[in-house]
């Protein structure tokens, strides 16, 4: 196992500020990123560097309104943008190629950062070397509603992913995020919205680009190898909106086939290996998210499940084999 200590000792030193750069994967939003680029620029202290992947039908560097926002900051922040085929855990192995800083920071482009974010995460990074990613919070989820609760008691008791948990792994594959908690803790999970990691990591670990669709729970599965080896937070002093955009994302039976496949695949690969008896819980997960739909959701998100049910059943001896 790698010595943690002699890779920070080494890389880091006495050293008082730390190299940040920012990855932004998107597709077909430009208004997303425009938006998302002024927060950026107007944070406390900024990155040394800011890389776009985009995988628009149409490039958004022909977008003269995406050039001018873009290229506001080019005295300050190195600029690279990239236009790729689509798929997010692509982009984002991609985006890693590019980044050369300490810490590389992964948002999703409906992210609005509070202007305070990197200062803080720059300041828990610092403060605690042997962190070797985290993520900030999320405004608005630190009360629920009514409904809210029993949907999210509902997602407890069938051991699916839910906020307002600990950041920890259930036996289902499934995560307890600890949205909407406002305490800073040690955690498993890191959601990809607003998620960082040290270089050493991502010389080490890649994103999976086997998952499907949109790659579903991509930050899941990156985060699980990662925490299995080191050290993970979660400050909720650091704070972004994340103004949920369905721009890009297919009809809602693709959407839940995908979410199927990606959690049977992910369960398979990160969990079945490693203790078999969970496919106990994980099969009370499943049943939890069929009768979710029932309740909760639609005939089409019935189907979708259903759907991705029966295709994971046709994959299965090709993902265990991987």
């Amino acid at each position: 196992m790698t010595d943690v200590n002699s890779i920070l000792n080494l890389t880091f030193g006495n050293r008082e500020k730390l190299d940040l750069s920012v990855v932004l994967c998107t597709r077909n939003r430009l208004d997303e990123v425009i938006r998302f680029t002024k927060s950026l620029y107007n944070q406390i202290i900024l990155p040394s560097q800011y890389v776009i992947v985009d995988s628009s039908d149409t490039p958004l560097i022909g977008n003269k309104l995406f050039v001018c926002i873009f290229n506001e900051m080019q005295n300050k922040i190195e600029l690279h943008y990239i236009h790729s085929k689509p798929g997010l855990t692509k982009q984002r192995n991609i985006g890693v190629k590019k980044s050369r800083g300490d810490i590389t920071y992964f948002f999703d482009d409906d992210i609005i950062l509070e202007p305070e974010y990197l200062q803080i995460m720059d300041e828990t990074f610092k403060n605690n070397p042997d962190y070797m990613g985290g993520m900030g919070a999320l405004i608005g989820l630190s009360e629920q509603s009514y409904k809210g609760r029993i949907m999210n008691s509902f997602r407890r008791f069938f051991l699916l992913q839910h906020d307002y948990g600990n950041g920890k792994f259930q036996k289902s594959g499934f995560p307890r995020h600890p949205y909407g908690t406002n305490q800073f803790r040690e955690v498993e999970v890191l959601g990809g919205c607003c998620c960082c990691y040290r270089k050493e990591v991502l010389n080490e670990f890649k994103f999976d680009e086997n998952l499907t669709g949109y790659c579903y729970m991509e930050d899941v599965d990156f985060s699980r190898k990662v925490s299995y080896k080191y050290k993970l937070f979660y400050n909720p002093e650091a704070k972004v909106e994340h103004r949920h955009s369905s721009g890009g994302q297919k009809n809602t039976t693709e959407n839940r086939k995908m979410y199927m496949l990606n959690h049977r695949y992910l369960f398979f690969k990160n969990f079945y290996s490693r203790n078999k008896l969970s496919v106990i819980p994980h099969w009370w997960s499943i049943l939890g998210l069929i009768i979710n739909s029932f309740i909760f959701e639609s005939k089409e998100a019935q189907k979708g499940y259903i759907d991705g049910l029966k295709e994971f059943k046709k994959r299965k001896k090709e993902h265990l084999c991987n």
